[in-house]
């Protein structure tokens, strides 16, 4: 069968028609090459958008960590590391290469007002040691480092580092942050962000696009930042549940309990989904007025992402607010935090009464 299937193809390819110029010579070790180029340039694109964006990222859920639950909340020391491990698969090697990483730790990134950073840690000290226990190189170094910090208690700490050729030891005490993490994948296509809950993901193209103007990464960084404070994914995962259970109930009762129940999920899977946009929205003003953001120009964000994603600018009967809608909404938002300031209360975002 296998040859008889061969010889079709044969006389397929002899029978159709094909390209009639004289290509140059092609070397395929030369476009190999070329690849490794593409590869490099590609996860240093990669790199140039994560380093800038977790740097504002670890100070703002330094600074927010009073918006989150204190279930919520973690102490941390604010500062990245990696090493020949730590990357995505896909760009190991080029990572490795821009970031001369190897079986140490290294500090990556790290936030400017974290606790890493008033003591005295830089990017690209490899760190040796935490309260004289030698940390484990290789693939188990990050856990290693993760099993030698009290996420419930303040701790000072003391960090033996290596920094170019010389040993320091640095002393470095704990502070609450919100305990979300972040991860910018490598979807260089895809135009999104979203949080799950535990992490906020962002592509790769939407996190090139915001951190082209720091305001706007840090709004988008706060908005999913709320969406976990304010356990929102937990409600919409409750609110799909009900739907699905009235779902069925009404199914049973019509002879269509499959069919009803899926209705019923997705109906209450998206139910106040615009509602819940809006609070995220309003909640990461707060998020940004406690960060130090200067607030003046951030409703301009809205125009610029109108731009980029016209779409949005009329989103009717979708699961988020149109960008008109927002812009005017965050206009509101800004002049409720300016009156709390200019009257010395609290900067705490309003709740409905019980």
């Amino acid at each position: 069968m296998t040859k008889k299937l061969s010889i079709l193809a044969l006389l397929l390819l002899i029978s159709c028609a094909q390209p009639q110029t004289q290509l140059p010579d092609y070397s395929t070790a030369i476009t190999e090459k070329e690849r490794d180029i593409q590869n490099q340039m590609f996860a240093d694109s990669w790199l140039d958008t994560y380093l800038p964006f977790s740097t504002m990222g670890t100070d703002i859920l330094f600074s927010a960590s009073d918006l989150c639950a204190e279930d919520d909340r973690i102490f941390a020391l604010g500062m990245n590391l990696a090493n020949e491990y730590s990357a995505y698969e896909t760009i190991r090697k080029e990572i490795n290469k821009s970031l001369s990483l190897g079986s140490k730790l290294k500090v990556v990134s790290l936030g400017t007002n974290s606790p890493a950073s008033k003591a005295g840690i830089l990017v690209d000290d490899e760190i040796l040691e935490i309260d004289g226990e030698s940390l484990i190189q290789g693939e188990d170094a990050f856990k290693s480092y993760v099993e030698k910090i009290d996420k419930d208690y303040q701790k000072l700490y003391e960090f033996k580092i290596l920094r170019g050729d010389e040993f320091k030891n640095i002393k470095i005490r704990s502070e609450q942050r919100c305990r979300f993490n972040f991860v910018i994948d490598l979807d260089n296509n895809t135009f999104n962000a979203f949080a799950n809950g535990e992490i906020m993901v962002f592509s790769l193209r939407m996190a090139k696009w915001l951190i082209q103007n720091e305001t706007g990464a840090a709004i988008v960084f706060a908005h999913e930042l709320a969406h976990n404070a304010n356990k929102h994914v937990a409600d919409k995962i409750q609110n799909a549940n009900t739907g699905a259970l009235l779902g069925l109930l009404f199914g049973i009762y019509v002879g269509l309990p499959q069919d009803m129940m899926e209705v019923g999920q997705s109906i209450g899977a998206t139910a106040y989904s615009i509602e819940y946009e809006n609070e995220a929205d309003y909640l990461s003003m707060y998020i940004l007025a406690q960060a130090g953001y200067n607030l003046d120009n951030a409703v301009n964000f809205w125009r610029r992402f109108a731009v980029e994603v016209p779409n949005s600018i009329y989103s009717t009967g979708g699961t988020h607010p149109s960008t008109a809608e927002r812009y005017v909404r965050m206009e509101s938002t800004i002049k409720e935090i300016k009156d709390k300031i200019s009257k010395g209360e609290k900067l705490i975002p309003s709740y409905k009464k019980e």
